[in-house]
């Protein structure tokens, strides 16, 4: 009886003093085998596996439509040479105003980023997905409402892109997760994470349901999304937005009238330069105010006086990818060794 009272104060205690659900939840878990694990400095040598189609997206002559041809869509996976079968999985969407960009052209950063998180025991998917030269399949009610609010050219033809883009980046986590076995991926950790377009891509991805950027098109209209794997379903765990925007996500709000935003939406990581040019810093501070207003768990970092883009910055004596790492081994409580 009093063993049992003693137990009993013990627990109580904890419970308490626990200074979050993370820290609860790290006291009474115990790591085996089945843990997801990552290393705080590299471990592993890193595999890449360049050019892999993860599906096909349709190409025309314009937002028209005109003259379809199927278009392969190509990611690179970054693995730890190791055996284990439980790795996290680190989705990279690159930048570029959806009017360019590369996974790698011009693009070093995601290549580090993947380098990083892979020889500490991450399985990365750096992407690529089509952008406005490619002029995807964009629903008629999408092309509507562009019309309808933006007449300035080349902000219009941006917002057009956003559809396939994101469609494609959809298509990319539920090949991932389709191939699961193959990668030795956890499909319960999964990361979206990027800059700039890569960025607003990423929340768009994270907070928006499965249908989204999916079902808006028929099969007859784009006979592609047969190559997607479309009976896979995926949840994304943690967002890393770096200097976006939130409109990836309010592009659908607009289109279909859904209320996105609540307390279950993932933990989101926001890092913004105050004297970004590009991306204005209130873009930043308009995702904050999402999640303080619904109770979502989020990390802030405000970037003082930097620009657009500010990948080498440091805070506290840690590079970005050091404060990411951080916020998803804490949000998803992965076993640190």
């Amino acid at each position: 009886m009093i063993n049992y009272l003693l137990n009993a104060t013990k627990i109580l205690f904890l419970l308490c003093n626990a200074g979050s659900t993370v820290d609860l939840f790290n006291s009474f878990t115990k790591h085996d085998d089945n843990q997801t694990r990552v290393y705080k400095k590299p471990k592993f040598d890193v595999l890449v596996k360049e050019n892999l189609i993860y599906g096909y997206g349709l190409s025309h002559d314009s937002y028209n439509n005109e003259n379809p041809v199927e278009e392969p869509l190509y990611l690179d996976a970054y693995l730890p040479e190791n055996t284990e079968k439980n790795k996290p999985i680190l989705i990279l969407i690159h930048g570029g105003g959806f009017r360019g960009g590369d996974k790698t052209i011009n693009m070093r950063q995601y290549v580090e980023f993947s380098q990083y998180f892979a020889s500490r025991g991450w399985a990365v998917f750096n992407l690529n997905y089509r952008l406005l030269k490619d002029y995807g399949s964009v629903p008629e009610k999408w092309k509507k409402m562009v019309d309808n609010e933006i007449t300035n050219i080349n902000k219009n033809n941006r917002a057009k892109a956003i559809y396939p883009a994101l469609r494609d980046v959809k298509a990319a986590i539920r090949w991932v997760v389709a191939n699961k076995n193959n990668f030795g991926v956890n499909i319960n950790k999964i990361t979206v994470g990027g800059g700039s377009a890569g960025g607003c891509a990423s929340f768009g991805v994270g907070v928006t349901e499965n249908e989204d950027y999916f079902n808006e098109l028929s099969i007859e209209q784009d006979r592609t999304l047969l190559s997607t794997n479309t009976e896979q379903k995926f949840q994304v765990h943690s967002i890393i937005l770096l200097w976006g925007s939130k409109g990836c996500a309010e592009a659908i709000i607009k289109y279909n009238g859904k209320k996105l935003y609540n307390k279950n939406n993932p933990p989101l990581f926001i890092a913004h330069g105050t004297n970004d040019k590009l991306v204005h810093f209130e873009n930043a501070l308009n995702v904050k105010k999402i999640y303080q207003q619904t109770g979502a768990y989020y990390e802030f970092f405000s970037l003082e006086g930097k620009g657009h883009g500010p990948w080498n910055v440091m805070v506290n004596d840690k590079t970005l990818f050091d404060l990411v790492f951080d916020f998803i081994v804490k949000t998803q409580v992965l076993d640190v060794n």
